[in-house]
């Protein structure tokens, strides 16, 4: 029964899409079996698109509510499903890989055992991921540069600082954690270059799910500016997602 769930979680991530979706690779069933269990990666295969209950998605599945309801709250706690609250009522949404769940695993920054594993093994599928598919060409970036004086690479879009700044101001709810690339690769052995963690923000709903579950900090906007400026000092670059209003993550 495991290794058929597994497959088929291989068939939902390729049609959830985003980067790193599923690859028929042993590297991929090797991640999916740390860090989905067989109940885990069976719900995560029901999800339907946008947010849903842990009723609704039981009755599609034709099992007890209760019981998927606590499979979804570990998953929401794991970083391998959204969790968020509307009105007083839970719901819950599926996620891709990237962006999603691999980053998920490495915003609180954890140290143990445990994560390192999911950060070798993580590490293992994008690089026979890489091998396999060659270096992407897109003619729409899923994530733009936003920079002061700095050169970036070209089909990039550039924003001033002040731009970076009405991002902050936009928005009530911002939460910054640990920056995911470079915690895993310290979860690795790799030398991160005593640059800054502290400084991957993600705000609005994203932001209350990533402080409700996943050891993120809730900060106000001065203190949000303060982590930019602080970014800017190591000589960063502020990413975003590619989209032209709304932004769920810097």
């Amino acid at each position: 029964m495991s290794q058929n769930v597994y497959r088929e979680l291989l068939e939902v991530m390729k049609k959830r899409g985003g980067n790193y979706a599923g690859m028929d690779i042993p590297e991929f069933f090797a991640m999916a079996e740390v860090l989905f269990t067989p109940e885990q990666a069976e719900v995560n295969n029901g999800m339907p698109r946008g947010p849903f209950t842990a009723a609704s998605l039981a009755g599609g599945l034709g099992r007890d509510a209760g019981e998927v309801e606590t499979i979804l709250e570990g998953m929401a706690d794991k970083g391998l499903c959204m969790a968020l609250k509307m009105e007083s009522v839970q719901y819950y949404q599926s996620a891709r890989f990237m962006p999603g769940i691999l980053e998920f695993q490495f915003m609180s920054g954890k140290t143990s055992e445990q994560d390192k594993k999911i950060a070798r093994v993580i590490h293992a599928y994008e690089k026979a991921f890489d091998a396999k598919t060659g270096p992407v060409i897109t003619n729409f970036p899923a994530v733009r540069v936003i920079t002061v004086d700095k050169t970036i690479e070209a089909g990039n879009q550039v924003h001033t600082y002040d731009q970076v700044q009405n991002f902050i101001d936009k928005y009530d709810d911002i939460a910054v954690g640990t920056c995911y690339c470079r915690h895993a690769a310290s979860l690795r052995g790799e030398d991160t270059h005593d640059m800054p963690n502290e400084v991957c923000m993600s705000f609005g709903m994203g932001a209350q799910y990533t402080a409700d579950r996943l050891g993120t900090r809730m900060v106000t906007k001065t203190e949000a500016m303060e982590i930019l400026e602080r970014a800017e000092e190591a000589g960063l670059i502020h990413m975003s997602q590619n989209t032209t209003e709304d932004i769920g993550f810097l």
